[in-house]
């Protein structure tokens, strides 16, 4: 109770403070300096009165006013200059008030439009999806000739090409939207189990080395076998494995190659590497690359398709998972893409940490 009522008087004390204040900057610096130095100087003089009468000394007027007069001087300079220090305080505080407003309002804002971006996303993957799941299952019935047999030659090579960017595009509507669910903080972790690592990075490299092969790219595992499980989402280590691979092999010249390895860290955690023997990057496209959307012009940028999604993709899941992502790399020698997971979602031989 007594801390409360020793707050309330401060507050009240700091509001008549504060008024007073406001009444003397309106003054003018000079003025304000005038009016504290008199009443610095009129608060003293009655206390030197009571102090000589106190101690039974004699009190000559002349004695005050020649006090009064020293105390004007010398507080003069001092509430002046301190006046001065005060007034800028107080603009700088008026200045970060407003850019702490302006800053708050800009957050807001880009939380709005990112939420909105991430819903419009959502919502147009979702609006695309099925036509594109009719469109892709058209032409995969008329590919395959369930129906009968199509006699003309070009009509079935057509039919392939449908089907065959119909997928392209269903693969780029579904990154879009796996990485607009990771931005909102929708995308969750429930389905994660333990599986063994080198069977999944083995499964994935199955899956790119018809592309290693068509490019004449050689890709080659390293991780070595053993009882490493991850405590992960599978579909989601897959597809980082697969992107990551595959713009691997994508900018790595013919006779080329492509290494893909493992190896457990100090404190239990463990590490995967994709490395290639590609055109590399400097700091600059490296930053480019993490970027959503940002392709890194080369020469060969013009012989892929791509969106600029992998690479970011690729990291937004590992960080997903408590892990993080760095890319090492240097122009016309290579890339080296480093994957670390926490020593909590791997296990050998025990159980992983939920």
């Amino acid at each position: 109770m007594h801390r409360k009522t020793a707050i309330a008087v401060i507050r009240r004390i700091t509001a008549v403070l504060d008024a007073l204040d406001g009444r003397l900057s309106r003054l003018g610096p000079g003025a304000s300096t005038a009016i504290l130095a008199a009443m610095a100087a009129g608060g003293a003089v009655p206390v030197h009165a009571a102090v000589r009468i106190a101690q039974g000394l004699p009190l000559a007027p002349i004695s005050l006013v020649n006090i009064a007069g020293e105390i004007a001087l010398v507080t003069a300079p001092i509430i002046y200059y301190a006046r001065a220090v005060i007034a800028k305080l107080n603009q700088s505080r008026a200045r970060m008030n407003e850019l702490s407003r302006r800053l708050a309002r800009s957050v807001e804002e880009a939380e709005h439009a990112n939420r909105a971006k991430s819903a419009f996303l959502a919502n147009m993957s979702h609006e695309l999806r099925t036509p594109l799941n009719a469109i892709m299952g058209f032409s995969e019935v008329m590919k395959e000739q369930h129906l009968g047999a199509m006699t003309n030659a070009r009509y079935l090579g057509y039919a392939g090409d449908i089907h065959d960017s119909g997928r392209y595009l269903l693969g780029i509507i579904n990154d879009i939207l796996d990485l607009s669910k990771i931005e909102a903080g929708k995308m969750s972790l429930e389905n994660a189990e333990e599986f063994l690592l080198f069977d999944t990075v083995r499964g994935s490299l199955d899956m790119v080395a018809p592309l290693a092969g068509k490019h004449g790219v050689a890709l080659t595992c390293d991780a070595p076998r053993g009882a490493v499980r991850l405590l992960a989402v599978e579909r989601m280590m897959r597809q980082i494995l697969i992107n990551l691979v595959g713009n691997a092999i994508k900018f790595t010249p013919a006779g080329g190659q492509v290494r893909v390895g493992g190896a457990p860290l100090a404190d239990g955690g463990y590490r995967l590497t994709v490395r290639d023997t590609g055109i590399g990057m400097d700091a600059e496209q490296i930053a480019k690359a993490l970027t959503p959307f940002g392709q890194v012009e080369n020469k060969m940028t013009a012989r892929h398709n791509g969106t600029g999604l992998g690479l970011p993709l690729a990291k937004a899941m590992v960080e997903l998972h408590g892990g993080r992502l760095m890319v090492e790399s240097v122009p016309a020698i290579g890339t080296t893409v480093i994957l670390e997971f926490p020593a909590s979602r791997i296990s050998q031989g025990r159980v992983a940490a939920a």
